[in-house]
């Protein structure tokens, strides 16, 4: 049985009701255990539930996974199983026999599949589709699919509503001080990333819900560069979606007078030393205002991330200044500056304790500016954060065996 939930247009509560609809149908037919997770972004909703022990098995790439505490409880401790096969990390072959084992031997065992499910053992697969979530804020309510199997909805709810609060805090903070302030004073972020063999990958942000770099940069009232539609060149790689690359010489002409520039990958350096002729030539780069997602290590962007949009937030209105500046000033948490700063860690696992404990994000405090702070930004009206016309897409890439799609960009 594969259950999936889309947001086509629908309201957060929209959602919300018909998740309850369908998960609860789901339960009165068929007896959930053992949840098994396929994916590092099924990672997060358990883990601030407090459900680490739940999850008896990872199928995948262990060298993916951010969480200490599952780390620590695959490595030491043993208690969570790894199926993965390094000498031949390819072979569907093995990996289908050995879950089909798995499966076997845990008889009450589910696993948590990508969007589309499984062919094998269908009954025994969800599908979890919060990576066809458009916004970060539509992925974190998929903690409510998780909060079913476990009987914590109200728990959930609690979550979901603390943390909007503070996501809320940021956008009001944000609104006040960007009301008064001209257009061309704003900053413009470029969000873009170098893939070899095809070129930038820039966002692309028709609307502000578009994608959560559209997302956050309507947030904070700053400018994006959005590529063009129709500019580059475009590859589908067997999918029906289109995935947008742009030449060096289109890149520089729409990402060039950007004020900063977040490359949500591990490999800015690396690339700068190839192309360092063309990226001097960008405002950003001169002014080393280049940030990449490291600031918690090196695969936690496409894990722990998913559990705080809400401090994401916070760090990109304080990149952009539209963060509240009195004290306690906010500390950037995700983005790291790739000249001025070092590449980031979480911190061990406290086991055996923390095991069990929930997941509590670092930095998560927002202070109101003001007591009456602006209005939030219109979602229901507003098509887009202020957006320049320029660059580009979203993309599918092997980061060190990892896959990582640009849905959790």
């Amino acid at each position: 049985s594969r259950i999936s939930f889309i947001n086509a247009g629908r309201s957060r509560r929209q959602m919300r009701l018909l998740r309850e609809s369908i998960i609860w149908s789901y339960l009165s037919l068929t007896r959930v255990g053992s949840p098994t997770i396929t994916q590092t972004p099924q990672i997060p909703p358990p883990e601030l539930l407090g459900k680490r022990r739940e999850i008896t098995a990872y199928i995948g790439n262990p060298k993916c996974v951010s969480s200490p505490c599952l780390d620590y409880m695959a490595d030491v401790e043993k208690s969570l199983q790894v199926i993965f096969f390094p000498e031949d990390s390819r072979n569907s072959t093995l990996v289908d026999a050995a879950t089909a084992k798995y499966l076997q031997e845990n008889p009450d065992a589910i696993i948590f599949a990508g969007p589309t499910g499984s062919k094998a053992d269908a009954d025994r697969h969800m599908a979890i589709a919060a990576s066809q979530e458009r916004t970060a804020v539509a992925t974190f309510d998929w903690i409510g699919v998780f909060a079913a199997l476990f009987n914590l909805e109200g728990m959930a709810n609690e979550i979901v509503a603390e943390t909007e609060g503070r996501y809320d805090c940021s956008a009001r903070n944000a609104a006040a001080l960007t009301a008064d302030l001209p257009e061309e004073e704003k900053k413009t972020v470029l969000w873009a990333q170098y893939f070899n063999g095809y070129g930038w990958s820039v966002a692309h942000c028709p609307t502000w819900d578009s994608a959560s770099y559209c997302e956050y940069a309507h947030h904070c009232g700053t400018n994006i560069v959005s590529r063009p539609e129709g500019l580059g060149t475009s590859y589908s790689f067997g999918s029906d979606t289109l995935y947008w690359y742009l030449t060096d010489e289109e890149f520089l002409e729409v990402g060039k007078d950007a004020d900063l520039w977040i490359y949500p990958s591990k490999t800015f350096l690396d690339v700068y030393a190839e192309k360092k002729e063309l990226l001097d030539q960008f405002k950003a780069v001169q002014n080393e205002e280049v940030y990449d997602t490291q600031g918690q290590g090196e695969h936690s962007w496409h894990e722990q991330r998913l559990a705080e949009y809400d401090v994401v937030a916070l760090d990109v209105c304080a990149l952009v200044g539209n963060g509240n500046p009195n004290a306690p000033v906010h500390r950037r948490r995700w983005f790291r500056n790739v000249y001025a700063e070092a590449i980031g860690f979480l911190p061990e696992c406290n086991a055996p304790s923390e095991i069990g404990e929930t997941y509590i994000p670092a930095e998560a405090e927002c202070s109101p500016l003001f007591e009456d702070s602006a209005p939030l930004p219109d979602d229901s009206t507003t098509t887009s954060a202020s957006i320049i016309p320029n660059g580009s897409t979203i993309l599918a890439s092997f980061v060190a065996g990892c896959l990582s799609f640009a849905i959790w960009f």
